[in-house]
């Protein structure tokens, strides 16, 4: 699979590391330490925004609602251009969940690559656009896609994601006022295991997901969300609205209970279903609360989804490694690993 560094290269036909250089005013070995001193930032936001299943319905929310963060990976006027800094920005409040954060990083970034703030500040949020933008490729494989590369169950993420928010097709006017439509109740799908069983961390859950949502839009159980009049409150377990405790000052996105029911239902099969209650606790509570627990074997929902793609894809320096943890420990209470 490819990682975040393989992702970024890949960007603009190949020519993803020139690009930013080229922007920024950066000579190669600065674009270099500049990259390498953020990309682990991104990484870790990643994995931690993501590793509830409600964050990871947070991302796939934003990601749909965003429709300037696709473009980002191909056009790099697009990246580049207001519309791309707009879509980073986006991506950062759901990465990094707090403007603190953001500024945090670049501080330790600055210090670690002698790259000036002023410029990591203006790189982080096109770097963030570009890696989401490429992480949208992913397909029903698990992997990358290039647009020559059509994947099946009707298409890759980003294609998926811009059905259900009205954007699949031209002239597709979705009617009515705004709402969301969460498909009803059912039994978990099978997802791919090792041979032991257990779900195999890094398969095709991400297939899975989509071969689902694909299935749900073409039945008509989710029909187009229309974007406009502000953030939407998404649902929260347990009837609770807010964002997830790390990071706490994330936006709400539309679209957001979509994709937790269906990711939810996936997992559940992924985890080996629903467990039996105890006489008096909630059903809902309980089957979430034993979800959290063996996700957080597998690494968290977005791990287990999206796999090698979160990973650096570089060694990362530790002492750099543990000054970002020390960061996101400030500002959301993560937990050290």
């Amino acid at each position: 699979m490819a990682s975040l560094y393989e992702i970024l290269d890949d960007a603009h036909d190949g020519e993803g590391m020139d690009a930013l250089g080229r922007q920024f005013d950066l000579t190669p070995a600065q674009t270099e330490a500049a990259v390498t001193a953020l990309l682990p930032a991104i990484s870790t936001g990643l994995k931690q925004s993501t590793a509830s299943v409600d964050g990871l319905a947070r991302l796939f929310g934003m990601m749909g609602q965003q429709q300037d963060l696709q473009e980002m990976y191909d056009d790099p006027e697009a990246a580049f251009g207001p519309e791309g800094l707009a879509a980073g920005n986006d991506a950062l409040s759901v990465i990094f969940g707090s403007p603190d954060v953001s500024r945090a990083v670049v501080d330790q970034a600055q210090k670690f690559s002698g790259v000036d703030s002023s410029v990591l500040k203006k790189l982080l949020p096109v770097l963030a656009g570009v890696l989401l933008s490429g992480l949208m490729r992913s397909g029903a494989t698990g992997k990358s896609a290039s647009p020559a590369q059509p994947t099946p169950s009707g298409g890759n993420l980003g294609d998926i994601l811009g059905q259900i928010f009205g954007r699949a097709m031209q002239g597709d006017t979705p009617s009515g006022p705004s709402q969301q439509f969460p498909p009803p109740a059912r039994q978990p799908s099978p997802v791919p295991t090792d041979p032991g069983g257990q779900a195999a961390p890094g398969g095709d859950l991400l297939g899975t997901i989509l071969r689902e949502l694909n299935k749900g839009i073409q039945e008509g159980r989710i029909k187009p969300v229309i974007i406009g009049g502000g953030p939407v409150q998404i649902p929260m377990p347990g009837g609770q609205q807010g964002p997830t405790p790390s990071a706490p000052e994330a936006p709400q996105m539309p679209g957001g209970d979509i994709f937790g029911q269906i990711l939810r239902d996936v997992f559940g099969g992924a985890v080996g279903g629903p467990a039996r209650m105890p006489q008096g606790q909630s059903p809902e509570l309980k089957d979430l609360s034993d979800l959290s627990k063996k996700l957080g074997v597998m690494g968290g929902a977005g791990a287990a989804v999206f796999g090698d793609h979160l990973e650096v894809g570089r060694d990362v320096d530790k002492s750099h490694l543990d000054n970002l943890q020390s960061v996101f420990g400030q500002f959301t209470g993560a937990q050290r690993r």
